[in-house]
């Protein structure tokens, strides 16, 4: 996404100030009306953080 205030961002979201955030990435809510048969899918909690900025 582009088009974002990075200093906006570093605050709503606490993000240290070493670190510079550089893209955004939507993600939206599964359509559950027409779902179908899908192979692995990696849970959402392992790579999405909520109200929180984490080192890993």
């Amino acid at each position: 996404m582009i088009g974002f205030d990075p200093e906006a961002i570093r605050e709503l979201l606490s993000i240290p100030d070493q670190y510079v955030p550089a893209l955004m990435i939507t993600i939206g809510k599964e359509d559950i009306s027409s779902q179908r048969v899908r192979g692995y899918r990696k849970p959402v909690g392992e790579f999405v953080s909520y109200n929180q900025f984490t080192v890993k």
